[in-house]
């Protein structure tokens, strides 16, 4: 059995390599007097749960999450405070639990007569049910009381070192680098998180929303993004499926560009979901709460097209270049561009290359760039510069 310095070590020394908590789980179930134990996390419904195993037999982990992760057990953690220990058979019907098929699947093939349970407060978040539980056969449940005080004495530093994990899997997603991202982009844009909700918006996303010519935010208990039009939105709402999947690191194909419908008779917004990378750690991305998708919408008669109009009218575009320039200055690339138009990249790259050549810039970021310094017409008609208003 580990001492206690040695408990600790381990904890701590899981937060800088996160892949050591089953172990570091195994080493509590050992000081503890437990037989098994685990950190999980049950998701509300559309979400992803997960569950890091000390000691538990692999082949009924799945059959948990997908069957039992709301159990009798769980329902009753909900209500405690945060880091408190836990005696899970003083807070249910015990015979009841002893007579479901919970029981039957889950605790018999394992032994399981009683549970710690110490609730996380980053994971009973956005209707989420987790924390750390140890499990006790009915030899152990005689000694309950003396491995609920050794587990208190725990607690606090396994809550710690489990908000540190997240932390550090926050700032391996990157979230603040895409916040930027896209806050820097002259197009449409927003992120959303692992359920699909919004959780930022740009500028000119904010604008476009405003309208609610197409798109809104529908509120629920999360903001999600919605069409006006019902077949719209189901579509919208696949799509969001397909990228979350993609982000989860999940071999799973997507749409491509939608079109969205506008009831005002404008022409419709093109949407494009683009999956963000997972971290190596992606089991935790569960409930890390950083950006998972980036969707973009192009509206065709926003600045960008207006500015490649002007220049259309400037150096002589054609049609297809000048519609190419402006899906590029909204923030698109070339794949993106080829989908959205229904053209083959090599010829996203003719165009690209027309453009290049009457006027004068030579990438892609450049033309961008150049289109954010044309004014509108209603720009151009204040006689300011487009950068002071």
């Amino acid at each position: 059995m580990p001492d206690h310095s040695e408990m600790l070590n381990a904890i701590y020394r899981a937060v800088g390599q996160p892949e050591l908590w089953p172990g570091t789980l195994e080493m509590t179930v050992d000081y503890v007097g437990a037989i098994a134990g685990n950190i999980v996390y049950q998701a509300p419904p559309g979400g992803r749960s997960f569950l890091i195993p000390g000691r538990m037999r692999e082949d009924l982990n799945a059959l948990y999450l997908r069957h039992y992760a709301h159990n009798p057990y769980a329902l009753a953690y909900q209500r405690l405070r945060p880091n408190s220990v836990a005696i899970g058979n003083r807070l249910v019907d015990v015979e009841a639990v002893r007579k479901s098929a919970f029981y039957a699947d889950i605790c018999r093939p394992q032994q399981i007569e009683n549970q710690l349970f110490i609730p996380h407060a980053r994971l009973q978040q956005r209707g989420g049910i987790g924390g750390i539980a140890l499990f006790l056969s009915n030899r152990q449940n005689d000694n309950q009381e003396q491995a609920a005080q050794r587990l208190a004495g725990l607690a606090e530093h396994l809550s710690r070192a489990i908000d540190l994990t997240l932390l550090t899997i926050e700032q391996a997603s990157g979230s603040k680098m895409f916040e930027k991202l896209i806050a820097a982009m002259p197009g449409a844009a927003l992120l959303l998180d692992g359920r699909g909700a919004v959780i930022q918006t740009n500028a000119a996303a904010d604008a476009l929303l405003r309208t609610a010519d197409g798109l809104y935010i529908r509120k629920t208990d999360h903001p999600l993004l919605a069409a006006q039009l019902a077949d719209d939105t189901l579509r919208l709402a696949r799509s969001i499926r397909q990228a979350l999947h993609v982000a989860r690191g999940e071999d799973y194909g997507l749409d491509g560009t939608l079109q969205i419908s506008r009831p005002s008779g404008l022409l419709p917004f093109h949407v494009l979901m683009t999956p963000l990378p997972p971290t190596a750690l992606s089991l935790w991305d569960a409930v890390s709460g950083g950006a998972r998708v980036m969707v973009q919408v192009v509206d065709p008669h926003a600045s960008p097209n207006a500015q490649a109009e002007r220049l259309q009218a400037l150096v002589g575009l054609t049609t297809s270049e000048t519609r190419v320039a402006a899906l590029i200055a909204g923030g698109f690339n070339i794949a993106n561009v080829a989908r959205a138009l229904g053209l083959s990249a090599n010829t996203i790259k003719t165009h690209l290359a027309h453009c290049y050549d009457k006027t004068g810039v030579r990438n892609q970021a450049a033309l961008a760039r150049l289109l954010s310094l044309i004014p509108t017409s209603s720009e151009a008609n204040t006689g300011l510069d487009p950068s002071l208003q």
